[in-house]
């Protein structure tokens, strides 16, 4: 090794070499392979997370597809119940004015009946006070077929000054 002017250099460079070669053994693979092993592991995580996020697009239209769906259906719930209390409404107040009329005229018919009956009342007392009066002024019993005649004679005159 006197040939060589720098012995050491030669022993640096074959450190060199061995230790660039045990490197490339022991660390560089290692090192290496674990790089490549994390690159792969992020491009594998960067992958699931576009298609989660594809995935939770898809969620989101689908969800907001069914939202819409449902505001519809409550919708168109709403607007029959509004149609079905409008209709019940309708019927009620019909009903209500049915019955009005009803006693209406179950109110008139009463009171044309009391009416007749007073009428008719009225004529018999009238018929009454003047068969009594007529009685008192002749100052004589009247006997049967004669007052009969003298109440139908009464009435029939009553009745055409009350009608």
């Amino acid at each position: 090794m006197e040939n060589f002017p720098n012995s050491s250099l030669i022993a640096q460079i074959i450190n060199f070499v061995l230790l660039v070669f045990l490197l490339k053994k022991f660390a560089f693979k290692p090192l290496g392979k674990m790089l490549s092993d994390r690159q792969k592991l992020i491009a594998d995580n960067i992958a699931t997370a576009e298609q989660e996020r594809e995935q939770a697009a898809l969620i989101k239209a689908e969800y907001e597809a069914e939202m819409q769906r449902t505001r519809e259906h409550a919708q168109e719930i709403i607007q029959k119940a509004t149609k079905a209390a409008e209709e019940k409404a309708a019927e009620v107040m019909e009903s209500a004015k049915d019955e009005a009329k009803r006693l209406k005229d179950a109110a008139l018919a009463e009171i044309r009946n009391e009416k007749e009956k007073a009428v008719v009342d009225m004529r018999d007392q009238a018929a009454s006070l003047a068969i009594l009066v007529a009685g008192k002024i002749i100052d004589q019993r009247l006997d049967e077929s004669m007052q009969r005649e003298m109440v139908q004679e009464f009435v029939k005159e009553a009745g055409d000054l009350l009608c």
